[in-house]
Order: C-alpha cells, then sequence, then structure tokens
C-alpha cells in the first residue's frame, strides 16, 4: 500500500517520535518529508529532517541539504544533528554547508555529529574549521573530534 501524507504525519505528529518505527515508512516518504520541511510547522521540519536522515537514499540528503538552508536555526540544527545517521559519503555533501553556519551553535552540533567518521576528506574540511573558525569554543571543538577522528583510523 503507497504511503501518504497521513501516514508520514500519523509518526512525526507524536511528541516523542519512534524513528526507529517511523523510518520502515522507507523511501515513499522522502516527497512527504520534503514538503514538511519546507513548510511553515518548524517542528514537523525538524522531525522530518532527522527522520529522513535515517532513510539512507539520494533523495533522502536532498531532504537535508533544504533543512541545511532554512533560515530558521531549529531546522538547521535538526540537519546538523542528522549528519551523524548518514554514511560518510553523504554527510560530506551537507557538511561544508553547516561548518560555515552563521550559528556558532549549530556550526558545534554539526561537529558533534561528525565524531565517528574516518574520511580524510570530513577530516580536511573540520581542520580547516580548527584553524579558522572566529569562535574558540568552535575552534577547539574542531580541533578535539580531528584528533579522535585520527585516532580512530590508526585503530583498525
Amino acid at each position: 500500500m503507497p504511503i501518504t501524507m497521513q501516514d508520514v504525519r500519523f509518526w512525526l505528529d507524536a511528541e516523542e517520535v519512534n524513528y526507529n518505527r517511523a523510518k520502515e515508512l522507507g523511501p515513499e516518504a522522502i516527497p512527504f518529508l520534503m514538503e514538511l520541511v519546507q513548510g511553515n510547522n518548524l517542528a514537523l521540519a525538524s522531525k522530518a529532517t532527522y527522520l529522513a536522515s535515517l532513510i539512507h537514499t539520494e533523495e533522502a540528503v536532498a531532504v537535508i541539504e533544504t533543512a541545511a538552508a532554512r533560515s530558521e536555526a531549529v531546522v538547521r540544527v535538526a540537519a546538523a544533528s542528522s549528519l551523524r545517521n548518514l554514511p560518510e559519503v553523504q554527510a560530506e555533501r551537507v557538511l561544508d554547508q553547516l561548518v560555515h553556519d552563521a550559528d556558532a551553535g549549530i556550526r558545534k552540533v554539526t561537529l558533534n555529529s561528525t565524531r565517528q567518521f574516518r574520511s580524510q576528506e570530513i577530516e580536511a574540511t573540520l581542520q580547516h574549521v580548527a584553524d579558522t573558525d572566529p569562535e574558540a569554543f568552535v575552534r577547539d571543538a574542531a580541533a578535539s573530534t580531528v584528533r579522535m577522528m585520527q585516532r580512530r583510523r590508526q585503530i583498525p
């Protein structure tokens, strides 16, 4: 049976979303998640962003990119938080946009969401943040994440 907006809203309207169950909606939910991310309800946009990150398709990354480009910080922070759920190659597509966000808090959430990655491309981006970010606490967080990534890469 095809997925509808009503199905998606059923899961996302809950105060505490069960994302593990909601992700079973699968790729058919992506157009509805994109619609919610582009909509005026910021709570739904944030939840839709996070849910999209659990559905590993190229279209899902487009939802997160759209969320990262929103003017509202609450939606951008959901995009930053969702990076941790993406495969590295997909996270790389959104990372540059988020580490250069005007909001230092969003930059820090982005850094915290990349700690598990081992990609040298992601490491180089974070090293650039560690060297150049205007906020000391963001530079420190980036440097810490880079060190963690380097240690992880040494472990087979």
